[in-house]
């Protein structure tokens, strides 16, 4: 079973200067989560651009990803708003590809809970809270997925963490928040991790934050939450330009070749660069 209790990194797709996947760079940013402390990693969640990414480029993220990790830790996907059937060949093909898990979203059409419990045949599922056609009920939705597969192996809150509360108390998995800059408050309130595309740029600190508060050191957290991961946050989480900024941080890292994003998703801006690149000196993550 599929153990993601701890941080859980969501996997930017670096695009090469031709627009296209750049493996090589998918790579690096892999092994930099893996030597970082990460307990997952999920390739193509929503801050991986997936709704970008044609079909085809989806699936070869996936082998590419769970080639190169090797096992070393568990290997994810992400599935965000797809529709029933294009979720559903996904996990398949995750599963194909040596994938461990898929992180989805609800589908944008169809039955959600057939949805899950086909996709959950298929392979291990992360439910994600929140889908365009609204917000699942953790009682009324998730609850009897659990109680029907046994590989329902996380959920993701990516709404308000009060949630944690009732998560907790009905539910035997781990419960993690997806909402970057309440991960502090969500441990405070049981949360036992985080999924966090934030969490790719600066691993180690996130790992920390989360060994700190399982021991309940929560001064010592408070401090490395506020001083070193809320200021680059108030530049990470935030569409559309979250995309661009979290690829800017991993490039000046020496991370990915490029700092491309696809349209829509548009460049940070000047100011935006700026003020990203002077965090990340203070922090002592770029010279």
């Amino acid at each position: 079973m599929v153990d993601l209790k701890g941080v859980n990194c969501l996997v930017m797709t670096p695009f090469d200067e031709r627009g296209e996947v750049d493996e090589k760079s998918l790579c690096r940013v892999v092994d930099h989560v893996i030597d970082g402390g990460a307990t997952s990693l999920v390739a193509a969640g929503k801050i991986g651009e997936y709704e970008v990414l044609t079909m085809r480029e989806r699936r070869r993220i996936m082998e590419v990803a769970a080639g190169h990790v090797g096992g070393r830790v568990p290997v994810g996907f992400g599935v965000i708003n797809a529709s029933f059937d294009d979720g559903l060949t996904l996990a398949g093909w995750a599963a194909e590809a040596g994938c461990d898990f898929v992180m989805s979203r609800p589908p944008t059409d169809g039955d959600n809970a057939e949805y899950f419990l086909r996709a959950s045949d298929k392979i291990a599922v992360m439910p994600y809270d929140l889908g365009v056609r609204g917000e699942l009920s953790i009682e009324d939705d998730i609850l009897p997925l659990t109680r029907k597969r046994p590989n329902i192996v996380g959920l993701k809150i990516s709404g308000v963490p009060d949630k944690t509360y009732e998560a907790k108390r009905l539910l035997d998995i781990p419960i993690l928040c997806g909402w970057d800059m309440m991960s502090l408050v969500s441990y405070e309130m049981g949360s036992d991790g985080v999924i966090s595309g934030s969490a790719t740029l600066t691993p180690r600190d996130e790992v920390k934050l989360h060994d700190l508060a399982k021991r309940g050191e929560w001064d010592e957290a408070r401090d490395l939450y506020y001083t070193r991961l809320l200021p680059l946050l108030n530049y990470c989480t935030f569409d559309p330009f979250a995309y661009s900024v979290c690829k800017y941080a991993l490039y000046w890292q020496g991370l990915i070749a490029t700092p491309a994003v696809r349209t829509p998703n548009p460049d940070a801006g000047e100011v935006r660069q700026r003020e990203t690149k002077a965090i990340l000196k203070k922090l002592g993550l770029v010279d």
